[in-house]
Formats: C-alpha cells, sequence, structure tokens
C-alpha cells in the first residue's frame, strides 16, 4: 500500500523534521523520541458509533448518559481536520458482530444479556436495529465523525482494536509508529487498545479530552494509570496540546482514494458449557461466576523479586513493595488449593531476553534500567536473581511458565495454545501489579472468550487507589471484563 499524497506544498524539510516540537504531554513530551512526523502518525478513533452515543443505542438501553459518552465529539471533530490537513493517517474503529453472531463469545453475549434485564443486550433488536451488529444503524459511526473515503475502518469483535483485526498489519505495513487515542470508552475499549499497542511497541498517547466514558471515575482513574511508572503504558495529552504541534504543520493532506479490501477474520469461538458448569463462586461480582473444574486455570501473574523483593527492580522505583506483599498468602493459599487438585495452573513474568532483543525501544525509553546491574542482577532478564517468582510461590516443573515481553501474558507468548490445549475456558487470577499487568491480561482473556475472575484480596498494587478503581472497571457494566471475588469465596467453591 502507498501512501499517495498532494505534489505541493511539501512536507517538512529534513531540517524542519529534527526540530519538530513535541507534545506537551504527561508524564514526558510526546512522542518520546521528540519526532512528531505525520507520515509516521496515526489517529485511531475508537468506537464513536450510534450504539455508544447515540440516543436509542446500546449505551442508552444499558442506562446511562449518552452525554458522557458524547463529550469527546467536537475535540475530536478539531482533531481530525488538523490531522487530515498535515497528512496523518486517521483509522476508525467499530465494534460489532456477524449476524450470524459466530464471533460473539458466549460469556459476552450473556453478560450483555444481564446489564439489559436478562431479554436484550447484543444481537436483539432495539430502536436503532440489532445491537451491535455489523450493518445496523446503530453499529454505525456517528455523523459528526463519519470517515473520509480513503480512511481505514478496522471492525473488531472484542474491546481491543487488535485483537482478531488487521490493524497491526495496517500499521506496520504502512511504517507507522505513533498512535493518538481518542474515543469510548476511556476505560474499556480505549484502554485495552492502548494497552495492545503499547505491547507491540507503538508510542502510544491518549487524548484526555478526545475520550470519554460512562463513570467519570473511571475516566479519571484510566488516565492516571497511563502517568504511572514514567508512562507505563505511554502518555496523555489535551486536544489543546496536540492542536498546538498539529497546526504549526505544514499542510500536505493524502488524496481521497480507497485502501485496499480488508479481509475478514472468523476468530475461535468457544463451545458452550451448558449445564456442565456444576461448580459457582456465588459471592462473586456483579453476579454468581460458574465453571467446570476440570476447565479452569489458575494464573500467577508476575510474582517476582523483581517486585516485591525490597532490593528489586519495583524498589528502586521508589515503591512500598510491602503493599504487595499483602497478596501472597491468598494468592499462597489458592496454588496449594489448585496443586492439591490437579487443576491447571501457570505462572507468569515479565521477563526479557538477556541480549534484549525483545524490548520495544519505546518501552526502554520509558524504563531505562531494564537490563541494567540492580542488587539482584540485571532488572527484568531471564535467569537473572530478581526475575524469579518469590519463594513462597515457586513453579513446579509440571506447571505452564510463561516469560512475556509485555504486560499482557497473551501477547507474544504461547499462553493461549497451552490453555486451549489444557481445555481450560475459565480463568482465575492472582498476581501483581493490578493495573497494570494483571488487568491487561484480564484484558486480553476476556476478547478471547475467557471467562476471567480476579481474586479481590490475591492481587496488589503498589498504589492501593488503583487497585480499587481497576477492581471496579472490570465488574462495571455488567461484567464487562469479568469477575471479582475473595480467596475465602474462590476456596469454598472449590473444596
Amino acid at each position: 500500500l502507498c501512501d499517495v499524497r498532494e505534489a505541493a506544498p511539501a512536507g517538512p524539510s529534513a531540517a524542519e523534521a529534527a526540530t519538530m516540537p513535541q507534545v506537551e504531554a504527561m508524564p514526558y513530551a510526546f512522542p518520546y523520541d521528540g519526532d512528531l512526523d505525520p507520515s509516521k502518525t496515526a489517529v485511531i478513533l475508537i468506537d464513536m458509533q450510534i450504539d455508544f452515543c447515540g440516543h436509542g443505542g446500546y449505551v442508552d438501553q444499558m442506562g446511562y448518559d449518552v452525554n458522557a459518552t458524547r463529550k469527546p465529539i467536537l475535540p475530536l471533530q478539531r482533531i481530525l481536520k488538523a490531522a487530515r490537513r498535515t497528512g496523518c493517517r486517521i483509522i476508525h474503529t467499530r465494534e460489532g458482530h456477524r449476524p450470524s453472531l459466530a464471533d460473539l463469545p458466549h460469556n459476552k453475549r450473556w453478560r450483555s444479556a444481564q446489564i439489559c434485564g436478562g431479554s436484550g443486550g447484543i444481537g436483539t433488536p432495539g430502536p436503532c436495529g440489532r445491537v451491535l451488529v455489523r450493518g445496523e444503524p446503530g453499529w454505525d459511526i456517528i455523523p459528526e465523525l463519519l470517515p473520509l473515503p480513503h480512511e481505514d475502518i478496522i471492525d473488531k469483535c472484542g474491546k481491543g482494536s487488535f485483537h482478531a483485526t488487521d490493524l497491526e498489519m495496517l500499521l506496520r505495513t504502512t511504517g507507522t509508529t505513533t498512535l493518538l487515542l481518542g474515543g469510548i470508552t476511556t476505560d474499556v475499549c480505549v484502554h485495552t487498545t492502548m494497552r495492545e499497542g503499547n505491547d507491540r511497541g507503538f508510542e502510544c498517547c491518549l487524548i484526555t479530552d478526545g475520550t470519554g466514558a460512562t463513570d467519570e471515575g473511571n475516566h479519571q482513574a484510566a488516565h492516571k494509570m497511563v502517568t504511572m511508572q514514567h508512562g507505563v503504558f505511554g502518555c496523555i495529552a489535551s486536544s489543546e496540546a496536540i492542536l498546538k504541534v498539529l497546526d504549526g504543520l505544514p499542510t500536505n493532506p493524502m488524496k481521497l482514494r480507497p485502501a485496499w479490501p480488508q479481509r475478514p477474520f472468523r476468530p475461535l469461538v468457544l463451545a458452550p458449557q451448558g449445564n456442565l458448569l456444576t461448580n459457582t463462586i456465588a459471592e462473586a461480582k456483579p453476579f454468581p461466576y460458574s465453571f467446570l473444574p476440570t476447565s479452569v486455570a489458575l494464573l500467577m501473574i508476575d510474582w517476582q523479586n523483581d517486585f516485591l523483593d525490597p532490593r528489586g527492580f519495583g524498589a528502586s522505583l521508589g515503591n512500598d513493595v510491602s503493599t504487595l506483599r499483602r497478596g501472597v498468602d491468598n494468592a499462597k493459599r489458592l496454588l496449594e488449593l489448585f496443586r492439591s487438585k490437579n487443576l491447571t495452573i501457570a505462572h507468569t513474568l515479565e521477563a526479557h531476553a538477556r541480549d534484549l532483543s525483545d524490548v520495544h525501544p519505546a518501552k526502554k525509553r520509558r524504563c531505562p534500567k531494564i537490563g541494567e546491574k540492580g542488587d539482584l542482577g540485571r532488572v527484568l532478564i531471564r535467569g537473572e536473581a530478581g526475575n524469579a517468582i518469590i519463594d513462597e510461590l515457586k513453579p513446579l516443573a509440571s506447571e505452564i511458565i510463561i516469560n512475556k515481553p509485555g504486560k499482557g501474558a497473551f501477547y507474544a507468548t504461547d499462553l493461549e495454545t497451552q490453555l486451549r490445549s489444557a481445555g481450560c475456558t475459565h480463568l482465575i487470577m492472582t498476581g501483581v501489579t493490578t493495573e497494570v499487568c494483571v488487568q491487561s491480561t484480564a484484558r486480553e482473556a476476556n476478547d478471547r472468550g475467557f471467562e476471567v475472575l480476579v481474586v479481590s484480596d490475591a492481587t496488589e498494587s503498589y498504589i492501593p487507589a488503583f487497585k480499587q478503581a481497576t477492581l471496579e472497571m472490570i465488574v462495571s457494566q455488567g461484567g464487562i471484563v469479568g469477575w471479582t471475588a475473595a480467596t475465602d469465596a474462590v476456596v469454598k467453591a472449590l473444596a
């Protein structure tokens, strides 16, 4: 695919490009390498659909105020105008399912029905047609932000825009490295997409007033999470700050010519469990969590010395590691219980190759200590003392061990293959930190059709408020990501 641009006026010269201003963002100026090059930048507008921000749409039917999801429209209109003028790539996403609903995981369909009173939800008729079904009026993008003929549209069946789509191929093929993210909702589809993009090495910036959510608390918490650890997922900036840079760049628009036709993708759909779900965690939020014991796995996320030892990486960043250790005893209880019943157990470690070949430059730039010598060896490097799982939770040789280069445990690993091979459809998660690696993994699992439960007192964060916000995000909108429950409730259900 070739970008076709107007012959005049020309883009910035090499001298101009070298001095392009950065966007005033938090916690660092964007992009990190100091070069906001429109030819390498994509504005991704996520799910600005009638079903999410139109009267009579899905969000309206769920009882939320659509004014909250319509807030980003004006800032995004201004961003679109400037980005189109300077030649940034514009990509729109739509969450929706085939008319057959063959790409709708059973758990997502069930949760959707619950939030709509038990009889509505995805696939059912509404004022704007069948909810979130491709081709229906409610599925389309709102008139205020309609794509131009040459702009790509990503149709996705999950929350993340990279899952089961060709978005990554499109970005790689066009040489795009920098992403400006807007749309709805901040805490669900925008955040999941940002996390996926970050794990793939894209430099991401979330547009604060170009995003919106059904819950203002979740909206603000989602913004703040991005800024922690010197930008664990990238950075955030206002539309005004972004426009200040874009408005100073030369005019260089793309011609209105269609891109190549996109091919459909049919993801794996789990078979329904029916009446085989014999165990139930009645106390789970937002409603009881049922599972077949032989199809459940325990995921132990990143219980590493680097994060929990006072001499480790986490402590070197100024964090109080004692807050993470509060979850160890409960994680140990669950680990011993799953072992006693010979159930599937998987441990993950955020771990990189010794030559750092799997560390994206953006991640290394934001976290320069990776690979450097510390009190427990080289930071986040496989085989070092700091990268080992703490003694209390050490894996057995028979248990799955996943070394992951990103925050999410499904990115660039064979975790999904191993879980499916073991017949697992339900995942019970413990680990650290709640808002980063645990939440990223839960979101990835949810988009892949797994039934996810995060054990609320067996996961911890350096920042308690982030843990609480994450647990609330997971169960919001009728369990949009999954369930939460305390250790005692899980033990009771498996006893």
